[in-house]
């Protein structure tokens, strides 16, 4: 039984150690070009320094959402701005 529960807890813990994404973690302005480097794609990079650069310009703190949030901001933005281009065509 003993056995059972210390391979239980072993397998748990490593699931919660493997399932910690690096994105997932608050922006932090001195370290962010690491992760980004280390942890984006080039679609993403891109989409992050469009949200950060929109946040600045709008004085928005960055330091208030995730890699990924600023991520998924930074698409939008760019998916309104490729609409945008389309539409002035």
């Amino acid at each position: 039984m003993k056995k059972r529960l210390t391979f239980l807890l072993t397998i748990s813990i490593s699931f919660v150690f493997l399932s910690c994404d690096p994105l997932d973690q608050k922006y932090d302005q001195d370290n962010y070009s690491k992760v980004i480097e280390d942890h984006a794609d080039s679609v993403s990079r891109s989409a992050f320094n469009r949200a950060t650069v929109e946040n600045d310009i709008n004085d928005v703190r960055n330091e208030e959402f995730t890699y990924q949030e600023l991520i998924e901001q930074g698409k939008i933005l760019q998916k309104k701005e490729q609409t945008n281009k389309n539409v002035a065509r």
